[in-house]
């Protein structure tokens, strides 16, 4: 039953977490079908990228074949986090997952580590946060997209054990019955996906534009993407299954850069603080990968047409364009009709998407 008292801490839980600098601390995209692309480019190629929370960044900073990583945010917040995971890159593995909050650390540890690696940057101790905050949980936990998750982990409450019983299992038609509508466990996440993903929750934490064009309500998109992926892919090796659900990766789920061992990045790289469309006006025929997540359900039908016709005069001939589609109606493929989109090879990227948040994968090529 909903009272007074919880009105009032979700007021302030929203305050709290809409202040906060990093929308995204983590990346929910599978970076593994980033690498396939990346490694399908010729020698010396030049990739454009959405910065992000910097994971599938640092992932592509390691592949001998790029040359130049130009990574492009808006946000200051998350192209200092990316050009943090890039210096992590030197670390141990298990140091990685220690100051991302992952494995336990000394806070004391941790707060000198991060501030020598702000020092390093040059950037305030506040970047992302307030400092004491960002030490306590790690800096893969201090997104809002990540407190949005962990608050629904949080009402879940109970129900937690069989949802971590649900993450161990290997077999989706086994997984898939865990969480069904009409299970305990499935009802109590449809309430709780409800409450917490309700769209003016969202607008007040993202802004109105990550929720335009939407094919249907948010919260039923994410529930339906959640059943979908466990009903077709293992999920005690899924990370962005763990990172949803558990908050942690398993031994078997880490996300692919926290798995490369220490190497310095391989390419030069470059950062801009800028939305992409700009960017990519001002690079003709400069790039052979032109990723842009999923900007495009940000944009109008007429912005997100510029963007397609800025990005197709950004690539070289041959050159590869990566979009992600989470839950807009946009018609991608036919707005970017100067593109060749390779129809098969992006239903198999769907099919095989671990980060299973995305309605749609294009894969597309200028000839």
């Amino acid at each position: 039953m909903w009272n007074r008292d919880m009105e009032t801490e979700l007021a302030s839980w929203m305050e709290r977490t809409a202040g906060l600098p990093l929308a995204f601390a983590q990346v929910r995209e599978d970076a593994l079908q980033d690498r396939w692309i990346v490694d399908s480019l010729p020698e010396g190629a030049r990739v454009l990228m959405i910065a992000s929370g910097g994971c599938t960044a640092a992932l592509l900073a390691t592949r001998p074949n790029v040359a130049q990583l130009h990574l492009v945010d808006a946000n200051p917040a998350q192209l200092a986090l990316a050009q943090l995971k890039l210096r992590l890159l030197a670390l141990p593995v298990q140091q990685r997952l220690a100051i991302l909050g992952h494995t336990e650390m000394d806070v004391s540890d941790r707060a000198a580590t991060i501030t020598r690696l702000l020092d390093e940057l040059q950037q305030p101790e506040t970047i992302f946060g307030p400092f004491d905050f960002v030490v306590e949980k790690g800096l893969d936990h201090v997104g809002r997209y990540e407190l949005l998750f962990e608050r629904l982990r949080a009402m879940l409450g109970t129900h937690l054990p069989d949802l971590r019983q649900a993450l161990s299992l290997s077999e989706p038609t086994e997984q898939a019955r865990c969480l069904a509508p009409g299970t305990e466990l499935g009802d109590a996440f449809d309430r709780v996906i409800d409450d917490v993903m309700y769209l003016p929750t969202l607008v007040h934490l993202f802004g109105p534009e990550p929720t335009k064009n939407p094919v249907q309500v948010f919260s039923r998109h994410f529930a339906e993407r959640t059943r979908h992926v466990l009903a077709t892919l293992p999920a005690n090796t899924n990370p962005y299954l763990w990172q949803m659900l558990a908050g942690r990766f398993s031994e078997d789920a880490v996300s692919p850069w926290l798995e490369i061992p220490p190497q310095a990045p391989v390419p030069e790289i470059h950062y801009t603080q800028s939305f992409m469309a700009p960017v990519l006006e001002e690079n003709v025929e400069t790039y052979d990968f032109v990723h842009i997540s999923n900007i495009l359900d940000w944009l109008t039908i007429e912005e997100a047409e510029r963007t397609l016709a800025a990005a197709w005069r950004a690539l070289r001939p041959g050159g590869t364009i990566l979009i992600r589609q989470l839950n807009s109606s946009l018609d991608i493929r036919a707005m970017g009709e100067q593109f060749q989109w390779d129809a098969a090879r992006s239903e198999e990227l769907q099919r095989t998407d671990r980060s299973f948040f995305y309605r749609g994968v294009h894969l597309g090529r200028k000839p």
